[in-house]
């Protein structure tokens, strides 16, 4: 394959095949050499022992072939061509370089050199790089080095050419494949680095020349179609510098040698920093893709290169003769950052696009086509504005967003009362709060922070971290998320949009969902919220063995959402879980079929775990103290009781009245006599119903509460209504059809009763929520429950008094405050009142208690505040039992001061002598005079510490239980509460939900599973 014959050009081309298993393409690429319009001079091969047909292909092309080693690189394959060469005899010698999967179009060569001409300055040229199964996909047209190592074209993902880029550029470098190179700046610069077998030697090669003066152009006119097989892994590579025989640890290691190598050295340290993180965020996105080898080869490609810098003092060492200008000039070249950002956004939401949102094909008939004229000679029909509004979900949504707009009229601000303690500003604060293991209320807890609290926190983010903004969002669009949320679910039981926007926005108006927002449930608004999304997939888990583990996972990441918000729900619907473990096992009794009954426990115990495991370690918590398995989020206010609840109306604060009946128990009764499947969910609907009527009938104290209250059984409700509304879609679905035709019988009269009390409930609660059910608990802008003067005194200890009024009957409350109102998360983590603490107030407040004051000082209590309305009786005894002195008397109620020192942190000396000492909210530093005990007013916890001289101090308690430390001496010293143990707790959390959510993700596909035809 040589020409003798003199070109027009005056150029000698010599053209290099380097070939390594290539016998899928090589034939094409022999022919398209062979068919360009400007002749090769002369063509030479490397066979780098190919252990396919390669070699015998090239014989019978009659093409010159050089034999070498398997473990070749592509530089040296080069190098070795280059030495069979004649010596070269002036700057018209050129070399073209092909890989064997390479072809060039017919003019590649000829729109090569003839860019070439008047640009004498031009050492290196490249083409236009097309896919070489996708011919329109757009591959490269000259490439760079973004600062972190990635390969840089500055095209969109599967960019379609459309000539968009054509025209002669100067860049950096151009690929190897169809490189055509000046032979003599070629072997000046000593030819492709030795380090660099594969991957990245033509960026490399192309800064080196670029340094050197030289130019370099991307020629659009001049075309080749290219299979990239080693980058996108259709064959092995086997060079001996290849690590591992991973091509991309090969190509990320290279990477960054080409930036350490030849970057300006003062940039280096920035490079290196640059690099290294880089690598750990892309092997922290292949961990999460379920790719750890990647994830491997970004850490150790960029390690290798730190931990041996002798290799990089080499390869400077190497440039630095043929570094005739600043590195500088390339600058010009290297992407910004802003263009790395704007297409990594634009190839994520590429990839996310593709795969959530699958393009659908479109079909076009024939009939279709041979319409069109006739279409041009049709009138055309215009759509009216307002025949949008006459869709059903569009009806839904306005109504429900006037409805929650005037509904919500008193909750525009952040937002307290009920259930629902203060939200502090900022998101922060919640992180703070869920972080540390000591919390400030009441008399100290070390209980953990709730997850809900932590979720919170990171929702915030969607109001820019404004955590009471986030809460006042959530209360006002509570119905147009239920009806979202119920929307979902229904739809999969009927086409008809008038009955699924018909129940969805009944959903929204349900007992339990008004009495939610109201009452400040934030457990039983997220249950109302996310249980919908949950029944969606309960008809898949009855054949849940064929489920995939992904699935799986990501189901229980669902239900570990709901059962952070509401462990009543978790429990509720793990008795579900239960019975069928206990339906699959008797199926296993009549089937002996073990391999099924693995694969069906299996995943049914990780969807019963795995709540457990994301929540911990406040899941270990309720666990061992199972009460809280009633309980749901925030102050503890009472339930409406049994007959409420019969009713599917949870009851208590904020609630509809108990006449406004819902139809939510009759359509239970109804469907579980039907023969269609609704029967299945009326019988799990009366199950949560019966479960909510009887937790209701309980009464105990709930978050630091000092009196038994009836339960909340809101979350258990919210799972009963939506079966009943999956019940009542599924039984009105074709029903008019079906009565129509058949005979008046009691499916008449039961149809009739439904919709006739559906649609007086959804009117009369809709009227009774926007004028009565308005004036809630929960509002805006609440004032204080302490004093003013109360509130800034930090640190202070305040015994809070309140009569609360039920039934008929007076009782007493109390509740220790510090110097902010209860703030979100607070009564979740609030201690049991001890009962030395209990029969002292009670006998202060009937006057017995003559030490009260003094217990309560060792408390670090200082005041005693008691709420209007006052109970005169009370109020004598108080000022009648002697060591607390009345301090103010207003509107909002009284004050006592409590005699004696009533701090903190109080140092008694072996006198018996007791001084307060200065500490804040959690630890303290100070000193004390002499020997003595120090005594801290906060609950026992053995991760009380004090630091002493180096020394810990010996901790004992007191006779009230409080913790005390024995002062050996004078001096200063350390108190602090160690929280090792919860940042173990946290750490644990953390990797579990990281693992969760790995194995809940989509698996991302190697390189070699991907077809050849969707990467070129």
């Amino acid at each position: 394959m040589a020409s003798s014959a003199q070109q027009s050009d005056g150029l000698h081309i010599t053209a290099i095949v380097v070939v390594h298993d290539g016998e899928i393409w090589l034939p094409q690429v022999v022919a398209s050499l062979t068919s360009q319009t400007r002749v090769v001079d002369h063509t030479i091969a490397v066979d780098t022992a190919s252990v396919d047909s390669s070699s015998k292909l090239l014989k019978n092309s009659r093409v010159p072939c050089i034999s070498l080693p398997r473990d070749t690189g592509f530089g040296a394959a080069i190098d070795s061509a280059i030495s069979h060469l004649p010596p070269i005899e002036g700057t018209h010698e050129w070399l073209w370089f092909i890989h064997d999967d390479c072809a060039p179009q017919a003019g590649a060569l000829k729109a090569l050199i003839g860019a070439l001409e008047n640009r004498p300055q031009v050492a290196i040229a490249g083409p236009k790089i097309l896919g070489w199964h996708d011919r329109t996909h757009l591959l490269e047209r000259g490439i760079s080095i973004a600062g972190n190592g990635a390969r840089w074209t500055g095209l969109e993902p599967h960019e379609y050419d459309q000539g968009q880029h054509d025209g002669v550029h100067e860049v950096l470098a151009v690929s190897t494949a169809g490189m055509l190179v000046r032979r003599d700046v070629f072997e000046e610069l000593g030819g492709f680095d030795k380090h660099l077998a594969l991957f990245r030697d033509d960026v490399d090669f192309g800064w080196r020349a670029r340094v050197a003066g030289h130019s370099i152009i991307a020629v659009t006119d001049s075309v080749i179609f290219h299979a990239e097989a080693a980058a996108s892994e259709r064959r092995s590579v086997d060079v001996s510098d290849a690590l591992l025989k991973r091509p991309l640890l090969l190509d990320r290691h290279n990477a960054a040698y080409v930036l350490l190598a030849n970057s300006s050295w003062w940039l280096l340290p920035w490079v290196a920093l640059q690099l290294l993180a880089s690598s750990l965020v892309r092997a922290v996105g292949y961990l999460l893709a379920k790719l750890p080898g990647y994830a491997a080869d970004e850490v150790l490609a960029v390690a290798l290169l730190i931990v041996r810098p002798r290799v990089i003092r080499s390869a400077r060492k190497f440039r630095k003769p043929h570094r005739l200008i600043s590195s500088r000039v390339v600058s010009a070249f290297i992407p910004p950052r802003w263009s790395q950002l704007r297409l990594g956004i634009s190839r994520l939401t590429e990839d996310l696009r593709e795969r959530f949102l699958p393009p659908s094909p479109t079909f076009q008939s024939v009939l279709e086509v041979a319409s069109e004229d006739e279409d041009l000679l049709a009138p055309v029909t215009s759509h009216q504005w307002r025949s949008i509004f006459k869709r059903a979900e569009i009806i839904g949504i306005l109504f429900l967003l006037i409805f929650t707009t005037l509904w919500s009229r008193h909750r525009y601000g952040s937002l307290s009362g009920g259930a629902l303690s203060t939200t502090p500003e900022s998101a922060m604060d919640l992180w703070r709060r869920y972080l540390v293991s000591w919390h400030a209320v009441a008399m100290g807890s070390a209980v953990p922070t709730p997850t809900w609290v932590s979720i919170i926190a990171m929702a915030s983010a969607l109001t820019l971290g404004k955590a009471s903004f986030f809460i006042a969002a959530l209360f006002w669009a509570t119905p147009l998320i239920l009806m979202w949320s119920m929307h979902s679910l229904v739809r999969q039981f009927t086409k008809n949009s008038w009955l699924i926007v018909g129940a969805s926005a009944s959903y929204a108006l349900t007992p339990v969902a008004i009495a939610s927002v109201n009452s400040g449930r934030l457990g039983t608004i997220v249950t109302l919220i996310v249980a919908p999304q949950i029944v969606r997939y309960f008809p898949r888990l009855l054949a849940i063995e064929t489920l995939e583990w992904q699935f799986i996972f990501g189901f229980s990441l669902l239900l570990a959402l709901l059962s952070a918000f509401s462990l009543p729900a978790y429990a509720g619907i793990t008795a579900l879980f239960t019975i069928k473990a206990g339906g699959d096992y008797l199926d296993f009794r009549r089937s002996q079929d073990k391999e099924l009954l693995i694969r069906r426990l299996s995943r049914l115990i990780i969807l019963i775990v795995s709540p457990i495991a994301l929540c911990l370690p406040w899941s270990l918590q309720e666990i061992i103290h199972p009460s809280g398995f009633l309980l749901e989020p925030g102050l503890s206010i009472a339930g409406g009781g049994p007959n409420f609840a019969i009713s599917a109306n949870p009851g208590g604060g904020g609630s509809v009245p108990w006449w406004l009946i819902s139809p939510i128990t009759l359509v239970l009764l109804v469907a579980v006599f039907s023969s269609s499947k609704a029967r299945r969910y009326a019988e799990a609907g009366l199950v949560f119903l019966m479960l909510g009527t009887v937790v209701s009938s309980l009464s105990f104290f709930g978050h630091g509460g000092t009196i038994d209250e009836k339960l909340w059984a809101g979350s258990l409700i919210a799972l009963a209504t939506i079966a009943s509304m999956c019940c009542a879609v599924i039984i009105l679905d074709g029903l008019r059809e079906r009565l129509a035709v058949s005979r008046f019988h009691y499916r008449h009269v039961l149809a009739g009763l439904v919709v006739a009390s559906t649609l007086f409930y959804t009117a009369t609660a809709s009227v009774w929520a926007l004028t009565v059910g308005s004036n809630s608990l929960v509002r805006a802008n609440q004032e204080s429950i302490l004093p003013p003067f109360l509130a800034i005194s930090p640190g202070v200890k305040t015994l809070v008094l309140r009569s609360i009024h039920e039934s008929g009957l007076t009782n007493l409350n109390f509740f220790i405050a510090r110097e902010n109102d209860s703030i979100l998360g607070d009564p979740d983590v609030s201690p049991d009142t001890s009962p030395i603490l209990i029969s002292t107030v009670k006998a202060m407040v009937d006057g017995s208690g003559l030490n009260a004051s003094s217990v309560l000082s060792a408390h670090g209590i200082k005041y005693v505040f008691m709420k209007n309305p006052v109970d005169p009786q009370v109020v004598r005894a108080i000022d009648g039992v002697g060591g607390f002195i009345r301090n103010s008397a207003t509107k909002a109620g009284i004050v006592w001061r409590v005699a004696g020192v009533s701090e903190r942190l109080v140092f008694t000396n072996a006198s018996g002598v007791s001084q307060s000492l200065v500490a804040s909210d959690i630890g303290a530093r100070t000193s004390v005079s002499s020997k003595g005990v120090i005594s801290l007013a906060e609950n026992f916890d053995a991760s009380w510490k004090v630091i002493q001289d180096g020394k810990m101090l010996v901790r004992t308690q007191s006779m009230y239980g409080l913790p005390q430390f024995q002062a050996i001496q004078a001096g200063e010293f350390s108190l602090f509460h160690d929280g090792t143990t919860r940042r173990g707790w946290l750490a644990i959390e953390f990797i579990v939900v990281l693992f969760w959510v790995v194995m809940a993700l989509p698996a991302g596909r190697r390189k070699r599973e991907i077809s050849v035809e969707e990467l070129t």
